[in-house]
C-alpha cells in the first residue's frame, strides 16, 4: 500500500472538521432547543444537555470555531499521517 501524502490528509482533515462545524451551526440555526437537546441526548448516550446548550451563538464566535477546527482536525490529520507513514515503513 503506498504512503500518505501528509499534507494533503492534514488538509483534507482540517477541511473536514470545518465542514462538521458548520453543518453543526446549521443545525443549531434552524432547530429549537428542545429538539436539539433531544438530539444531543440521543447522539451522547448518558450526557444530558438541557442545562449545558447555549443558543444565540454569535456570528464571530462560528468563524473562530470553524477556524479553530480546522486547525485542530489538520493537526490531528497531520499526526495520523505521519504515524501512519511511519509505520508502514
Amino acid at each position: 500500500m503506498n504512503q500518505l501524502n501528509v499534507k494533503s490528509f492534514a488538509l483534507a482533515s482540517g477541511l473536514t472538521g470545518s465542514v462538521v462545524y458548520l453543518a453543526c451551526f446549521i443545525v443549531m440555526s434552524i432547530f429549537p432547543k428542545d429538539v436539539l437537546i433531544q438530539m444531543g441526548n440521543l447522539l451522547f448516550h448518558g450526557v444530558d444537555f438541557t442545562e449545558d446548550l447555549r443558543m444565540g451563538i454569535p456570528i464571530t464566535e462560528t468563524l473562530l470555531g470553524i477556524v479553530a477546527s480546522f486547525v485542530v482536525w489538520g493537526v490531528v490529520g497531520l499526526v495520523f499521517a505521519t504515524f501512519y507513514n511511519k509505520l508502514k515503513a
